[in-house]
């Protein structure tokens, strides 16, 4: 397994398993024990029971006692997830698309009052705000503006490092790993603007995403306004139930 500096090596196990899940067990299927997927991953039995247990709880496999654990085909056929994190060209790969980003404009600006209360800043403060459009085999999918405060950066860039995913620049330039994100879903219709961006026309439904991303330390990073074209993205949750004693 090659590692990842920086990300938990149980998380790291459970990304290659859940690829290998959805690869060779697209029809369900029962996994090797513990011990024989520490070794084909070079990772110990631990790290093997905690990647397990992130998938256990993503719904992708099921355990029963006595049996074994079991690959869920009802759950990995779903490409996108409203309760999951995706890094957006892994999302437009996974829907069977060859993805590809265009960063539409990047600008330097002063935070709103709103940008600000949201980040953590006072009004005012610089930011950097990068507008992207990602493709999916050469089609507009999706539409996001990514704005992070100028302060993070650490060290000097290239605007051509802004063409990456956000995740590789907070990385790279902020020293910063984005731990999880809160996202508020707000369905919309498309105006000029957006319409133009995403290659539809004016009034047809879209899903917005305003999503903060926060760092290990709890501290906000950036404020990502998402925009995505149905159906070339459509997103799918997944609802467990819960027993209340």
């Amino acid at each position: 397994m090659r590692i990842k500096p920086n990300v938990p090596m149980a998380v790291q196990a459970a990304e290659l398993l859940r690829n290998r899940l959805r690869r060779d067990y697209v029809n369900g299927g029962r996994l090797p024990g513990e011990n024989v997927i520490a070794s084909e991953l070079g990772v110990s039995r631990g790290t093997v029971r905690q990647a397990l247990a992130i998938l256990e709880r993503e719904g992708v496999i099921l355990r029963q006692q006595g049996t074994g654990t079991f690959a869920n085909p009802n759950v990995l056929g779903i490409n996108a997830r409203v309760d999951m994190a995706y890094e957006f060209t892994q999302l437009i790969e996974a829907a069977g698309f060859e993805a590809a980003i265009d960063t539409v404009e990047v600008r330097r600006e002063a935070a709103s009052a709103d940008l600000a209360q949201r980040l953590g800043l006072a009004t005012g403060d610089p930011v950097l705000t990068i507008h992207k459009i990602f493709l999916a085999s050469g089609q507009r999918a999706i539409y996001v503006v990514e704005q992070l405060p100028t302060a993070l950066v650490q060290s000097e860039y290239a605007e051509s490092e802004l063409t990456h995913p956000i995740f590789d620049f907070l990385d790279q330039r902020c020293h910063q790993r984005v731990d999880y994100i809160v996202s508020e879903i707000v369905p919309c219709v498309a105006d000029q603007g957006l319409a133009e961006y995403l290659g539809i026309e004016p009034g047809q439904p879209i899903l917005k995403f305003s999503e903060v991303f926060y760092s290990t330390s709890n501290a906000p990073l950036v404020l990502a306004t998402v925009y995505f074209r149905d159906p070339l993205i459509r997103f799918h949750a997944l609802r467990q139930l819960t027993t209340v004693t």
